[in-house]
């Protein structure tokens, strides 16, 4: 099939050229091309089909492949590498000696470690973060995990390690309710009650937008504001494990929204965040 834009995209800097009508028409085309190779590959295809506007997001947002960006368990990444230079190649993926279904750095420069472990992408992520840290580089470290992957230990233990410490990372939480089959746990059942606190997330959400437009003082005002909201929301409003754990949390945003997805984006690197958790619904 000829396509407009998929196809003609080889890297971020050429995606970040097109406007939100032009975008919405490339992520047609992405899910056409992914229904068209995994009919007859196989393949992780309803992953991918719902992660096609956040990955789009983060490759707009992102400055890649210097940043570095992690999925977890790798099966969402068919997006990825259709926007990294593998279009040509997109055919032959999951086949002998074509692409593979998960990331893999000897394939590209975008892809920064090799999945296909559930749960690890946060320590992972993080590890690369640091790293590029102590050698005096600056680069932006996200790993995007779904709510099936973070109930493992490895997750926890890598949420444990870098709360309250400062760090300018990034984690999302693609939280779409499913893993390998329905999600059930406690972990199900407190994303669940996030979710139905999504009036207020929002509002807050919005509110975060607004002073930090605010000219002169917005950026000022809206780190003075963060660190008050942090420290009284540690003392008095902890049902969010997350902000519990020390992270700032922004969310429920829309997985399906890139304009709002980049906003969310830019507000997680402008507020210096720990981990950003964004729920995808």
């Amino acid at each position: 099939m000829d396509y407009k834009f998929l196809g003609k995209i080889e890297n971020s800097n050429e995606l970040k050229k097109l406007n939100y009508s032009e975008i919405s028409l490339l992520c047609e085309e992405i899910r056409d091309k992914l229904i068209d190779t995994v009919s007859q590959n196989g393949g992780h295809l309803a992953s991918n089909l719902g992660a096609v506007e956040l990955t789009v997001a983060l490759h707009r947002s992102l400055n890649l492949p210097k940043d570095s960006l992690i999925f977890d368990v790798g099966h969402q990444c068919y997006t990825h590498k259709l926007l990294s230079g593998r279009y040509d190649r997109f055919s032959t993926i999951r086949k002998e000696n074509g692409l593979s279904g998960f990331m893999r750095p000897d394939e590209s420069p975008y892809d920064t470690f090799i999945t296909g472990h559930a749960s690890n992408s946060i320590a992972a992520a993080f590890g690369i973060y640091k790293a590029s840290v102590l050698k005096g580089e600056e680069r932006t470290s996200v790993a995007v995990i779904g709510d099936g992957a973070l109930t493992g230990g490895l997750a926890f233990e890598a949420l444990n390690n870098i709360g309250y410490t400062d760090n300018n990372f990034i984690v999302v939480l693609n939280d779409n309710k499913m893993s390998i089959s329905n999600n059930v746990g406690s972990m199900s059942e407190h994303l669940k009650k996030i979710r139905l606190s999504r009036g207020y997330y929002k509002l807050k959400y919005r509110l975060e937008i607004f002073i930090r437009k605010i000219p002169f003082i917005g950026k000022s005002l809206f780190k003075v504001l963060s660190r008050i909201k942090q420290v009284f929301a540690r003392q008095v409003y902890k049902n969010n494990l997350f902000e519990s754990f020390g992270f700032k949390y922004i969310g429920p945003v829309d997985g399906h929204d890139v304009e709002q997805l980049e906003t969310a984006f830019e507000i997680a690197k402008f507020k210096e965040s720990l981990v950003w958790f964004t729920q995808l619904p």
